[in-house]
């Protein structure tokens, strides 16, 4: 009777726990395609995904959308925002309201950047503003949003400069959007000119060069994406070109950055001919950072210390190949892999330690480069 007692409290306890409710829910699931490439997708893919189970169901796509390479999803998880990654004037973003009952999208509005080949956004915190990155424009837009409508361009910043790699670095190529966790400041490492840009954050209004107006990264490394520790004193800036990761620190959120060092993307004695680096990730504890490697095809497990440092651990095998995209589940205990040319996502378990194992769910889809999760109804 006491064992039975015992186990009925255990139960009440466990459902009454606020990871209870996380563990019941089902999300919607919405996977961004190239649309324009060779057996390329049709649009932004829906799902259902149910963490219980590791269960992954398809429920259909959004079609009539050009190549929506990031996505973003807005304040009470009411709109989707999307780039159209196209250049030759035709570079847009798009919104979306979503159903989350059924996971239809229903277009919004639509916006041309003003910069070519956009591929990557963020919103403000307030949500009230929407920046991107145009890649092949070298430069960011700024649009005003309210519910869910993007509005007029209100501003265009231009970048100017240039690498050492002829072949790539000829040009400015912006490649990320982030915010200041502790700042009002906006960061944007620029692939072509080995720097992360610095602006001073004002709203709706045009951003202006911070003191500094930017941080150097090491030459030719070209910097694609960077992720801050969840108390924001320690930065981590991905090297695309260079397959590295470069580890910055402060001491406050009014003191300035300092380089501390770059530690290699690649497991001891592989060769970084022929790969690149492409999405970092800091886990919501701070115990531990992920990067994708395009080439090696892996994901590389970093554990970071009292002192942030990150030290390499292991990689593993992405299941596929070119892993453009992976993100973190809703709930932190799974890891999905977008693999852009084996067109496939492969979801893996993290465990305690930080390590990942695959659950064996692997879904086919053509050309996958972006994945959101919003709670479903």
């Amino acid at each position: 009777m006491k064992k039975i007692l015992r186990s009925l409290l255990t139960l009440l306890v466990l459902l009454s726990s606020p990871l209870a409710g996380v563990q019941g829910q089902t999300w919607l699931m919405y996977v961004g395609t190239y649309t324009t490439w060779k057996d390329g997708g049709k649009g932004i893919y829906i799902y259902r995904f149910d963490p219980a189970t590791a269960t992954i169901t398809y429920q259909g796509v959004r079609k009539g959308i050009t190549n929506p390479s990031f996505l973003i999803v807005g304040p009470e998880d009411r709109y989707l925002y999307t780039v159209n990654e196209e250049g030759h004037g035709h570079g847009a973003v798009s919104s979306f309201a979503i159903d989350r009952a059924t996971g239809e999208l229903t277009l919004l509005s639509g916006r041309l950047t003003g910069g070519e080949n956009p591929c990557h956004l963020t919103l403000d915190k307030a949500g009230k503003v929407l920046l991107t990155a145009n890649y092949t424009g070298g430069s960011i837009s700024l649009f005003p949003v309210r519910h869910g409508e993007i509005g007029e361009r209100a501003a265009l910043v231009a970048h100017e400069g240039h690498g050492p790699d002829v072949s790539r670095q000829r040009g400015p190529h912006p490649h990320q959007v982030v915010f200041d966790p502790l700042r009002d400041l906006l960061y944007v490492p620029d692939l072509g000119v080995d720097k992360v840009f610095i602006y001073g954050w004002r709203g709706a209004q045009q951003p202006v060069p911070a003191d500094p107006p930017f941080l150097a990264a090491p030459a030719g490394g070209g910097p694609r994406h960077l992720a801050f520790s969840p108390d924001g004193l320690h930065m981590y800036l991905l090297l695309e070109m260079g397959s590295a990761l470069v580890h910055f620190v402060r001491s406050d959120a009014g003191s300035p950055w300092q380089q501390r060092e770059t530690v290699s993307l690649l497991p001891p004695g592989a060769d970084p001919a022929g790969n690149t680096g492409a999405e970092v990730v800091v886990t919501p504890d701070g115990r531990f950072l992920y990067a994708s490697n395009r080439g090696h095809n892996s994901i590389a497990l970093f554990t970071l210390g009292r002192d942030g440092r990150p030290v390499m651990k292991e990689t593993y095998p992405c299941g596929g190949k070119t892993p453009r995209f992976f993100t973190l589940g809703p709930t932190g205990r799974y890891l999905l892999v977008l693999n852009q040319d084996s067109n496939n996502m492969a979801l893996f378990l993290r465990k305690k330690d930080g390590s990942l194992v695959h659950t064996g769910t692997d879904i086919f889809i053509p050309r996958p480069v972006c994945a959101v999760f919003v709670p479903a109804l």
